[in-house]
């Protein structure tokens, strides 16, 4: 296992992440700071880096330093966004940091942010083609792509904090923006049915209070689709507030609450010029960029084309138990729902949720043994699995639940009535069955069973195992569910 630091120095915030790196290849968030210094506010003023802020931004990096060595950090990469660039005493600033820290920072150019964010979001979010619209603090990007690679981007040199310390009304903001889109070729050719993603501070913030306004019953940023009328009354609930540079907006976003406000002024221009019906909101960005670039560098020019097989291959790794066979697990459910397609009938929508019900079967252990399906749900919707929808997450989260068919509640299933439907309760019950027998047909976790063949005689179920060794122990404890089989699959279960 690698320690690695990730050092970013923004218009806003100096931050650090300390990732636990894998085989070369997974990574886990291990601890983070930020440190709010806005940089860029003075530069933009003075046009240099003043002492105190230079001094300002040497404690801080000490700080840092003495995090990394306290976690034993092997590999540093540190990196400044391109707005440092005008800062005319650029070269003693970061000289002064290296005499101090040690710290080598590397200033992005204009398409190496852009690739990298790029990067960030496309690595966790599922949609192939679209435009994604990322409003960072001195700049907004808008970045077309299809078949996973950039097509073309443009940037406009104002941002969120750009407008809110001009102190421009929102109105006015709104009115700029649309000036620019009128007049940039690039907005020229959109398709009408083009899907848009929006990532940074200020659409994640956007994407936390159209939750709370919708009465939303999940917690998860990542793929959460914001509709054109929950952003009216997201937009209509914020647009009239008065801030000032020191308020928060709590529990949505750790910025100055002015500059979310105006950012998502900028989101409503786009919003209105381009007739954006809806869009999906990407926890992703520069820094999981940054990450992808330097711990998984192919990426670089090649995002994952299966982002929920590396995001579970991940959780594999950090999380499971010497020992664990949930790839076994994962296989043979897979291969059940196959053989058993004319009794269950559901579609192939469902093979997601499978997967990483399947995959993740014993993740409940993690907390309790004891009826250890029931606590699988929580940690199922917090993991950050990638390239999956919300329902295929709550899916996934209440068939491993249901693996113990008594954990199954109702009046907990309503609660997310608005995502699932009630033909998917239905769906959910007959995955949990075949997660568990599956589980089941490899109790000694010998991996003894490496495939099943189903034949199906009237109202009875005759499944042959091929194994390696003897498997009577594991088929005996998949007989035990055969009750269970009978209930939700409505035919006896014979296992051979």
């Amino acid at each position: 296992m690698e320690k690695v630091a990730i050092i970013e120095m923004n218009e806003v915030n100096l931050k650090l992440l300390i990732i636990d790196v894998a085989k070369n290849q997974f990574f886990n968030l291990a601890d983070s700071v930020s440190e709010n210094l806005q940089l860029g506010v003075g530069i933009s003023k003075d046009g240099i880096v003043s002492a105190a802020k230079v001094n300002e931004t040497l404690s801080v990096l000490k700080m840092f330093r003495k995090v990394c060595e306290n976690n034993q950090v092997t590999r540093f990469v540190a990196v400044a966004k391109n707005f440092i660039k005008e800062a005319k005493n650029q070269k003693s600033f970061f000289d002064e940091i290296y005499n101090h820290t040690s710290f080598t920072f590397t200033i992005l150019t204009p398409e190496e942010e852009v690739k990298s964010i790029y990067g960030g979001i496309i690595n966790t979010i599922d949609v192939p083609k679209g435009i994604i619209i990322d409003v960072e603090p001195s700049v907004t990007h808008v970045i077309q792509y299809n078949r996973r690679m950039i097509i073309a981007s443009v940037t406009y040199n104002k941002g969120a904090v750009t407008f809110a310390e001009e102190k421009a009304s929102l109105d006015d903001i709104r009115k700029e923006v649309t000036d620019w889109v009128n007049k940039t070729e690039f907005f020229a050719n959109i398709e009408e049915d083009t899907l848009f993603v929006g990532a940074g501070e200020v659409m994640l913030a956007v994407g936390r209070l159209a939750k709370k306004v919708s009465h939303y019953p999940l917690n998860v940023d990542n793929n959460y689709v914001v509709t054109h009328d929950v952003f009216d009354g997201v937009y209509a609930k914020v647009k009239d507030v008065q801030l000032d540079k020191g308020s928060k907006l709590k529990g949505i976003s750790d910025e100055r609450a002015d500059a979310i406000v105006a950012g998502m002024a900028i989101v409503r221009a786009l919003v209105e010029r381009l007739n954006i019906n809806s869009f999906s909101i990407s926890s992703g960005g520069l820094q999981e960029g940054l990450i992808y670039n330097n711990i998984v560098p192919e990426t670089y020019d090649k995002p994952f084309n299966d982002m929920l097989s590396y995001s579970l291959d991940s959780i594999r790794t950090f999380y499971d138990k010497p020992l664990s066979n949930s790839e076994n697990i994962h296989n043979l459910a897979i291969v059940m729902f196959k053989q058993l397609r004319v009794i269950h009938k559901l579609p192939r929508s469902y093979v997601k949720a499978l997967r990483i019900a399947a995959s993740m079967y014993d993740c409940g252990t993690r907390v309790n043994y004891e009826n250890y399906s029931n606590y699988s749900f929580d940690i199922i919707v917090n993991s950050k699995l990638y390239g999956v929808s919300h329902r295929d997450l709550l899916l996934a989260a209440f068939a491993c639940k249901y693996q113990n068919l008594d954990n199954i509640v109702l009046s907990e299933w309503v609660k997310y009535k608005d995502i699932l439907t009630e033909e998917d309760l239905e769906a959910v019950r007959k995955l949990a069955v075949i997660i568990s027998l599956s589980a089941s047909l490899d109790k000694s976790k010998s991996g003894n069973v490496t495939d099943i063949c189903c034949d199906i005689l009237g109202d009875s179920i005759i499944m042959k195992t091929v194994v390696k060794d003897d498997a009577s122990f594991d088929i005996r404890q998949g007989m035990k569910l055969g009750a269970d089989f009978k209930k939700i699959l409505k035919k006896f279960l014979q296992i051979i």
